[in-house]
């Protein structure tokens, strides 16, 4: 039951994606966001939506966070080069030859989220808007080496007009500008559904 649940939201502001947890029902969702400035309008979002009742704000780094409850479930939207709105804002693409630290980042987040925060048989869903393998495939290829998480596929007919993205390892990888109608103007980006199968170093 959702209701029983404790989820967390890595990097969550400004808020969208937590009301979604939310409003699916989750008993406790902790969104976690190291910008202050991007947690008072997560929180205002949250207070206009009138969703804050069972919600926590943590200013923190997402690397850093340790939970102090049972984790079901982690939404690890990670911060990236945004390639895949390259259709509305085509200045993103110009940041393919140059990612700074951003794939270390999302490799510390991953494995943070991995390792101690979700509980074994807990759901991780690693999510970027980019286009990049380095960002998205790669990453969760190499967590997957490591034996403590294996694929939660995505099915035919589950996220309806995406059927056609799914690829062989049953994630989500979206292309802008390939979809079928009404879903041909939507972003890129890549999905990918976790669950934790043991501990690290056991």
């Amino acid at each position: 039951e959702f209701a029983d649940m404790h989820v967390v939201d890595c990097c969550a502001a400004p808020g969208g994606k937590t009301a979604q947890l939310l409003s699916a029902g989750f008993g406790r969702v902790t969104a976690i966001e190291a910008n202050a400035r991007r947690s008072r309008r997560l929180v205002e979002n949250l207070e206009r939506l009138q969703l804050t009742d069972r919600c926590e704000v943590v200013i923190s780094e997402g690397q850093e966070f340790q939970a102090d409850d049972e984790i079901a479930g982690v939404l690890l939207d990670v911060p990236c080069s945004a390639t895949g709105t390259g259709m509305r804002r085509p200045d993103v693409l110009r940041k393919d030859a140059d990612l700074g630290n951003l794939p270390e980042v999302q490799e510390a987040l991953l494995n943070h989220c991995a390792d101690n925060v979700l509980n074994v048989g807990g759901v991780l869903v690693f999510a970027t808007c980019s286009l990049l393998k380095r960002e998205s495939e790669d990453q969760v290829n190499r967590l997957l080496q490591r034996g403590t998480m294996k694929t939660i596929p995505f099915l035919p007919g589950e996220i309806g007009g995406f059927d056609g993205a799914i690829d062989d390892n049953g994630w989500l990888r979206v292309l802008p500008g390939v979809m079928d109608s009404p879903m041909d103007s939507v972003d890129g980006f890549f999905v990918a559904r976790l669950q934790k199968i043991d501990y690290a170093g056991t």
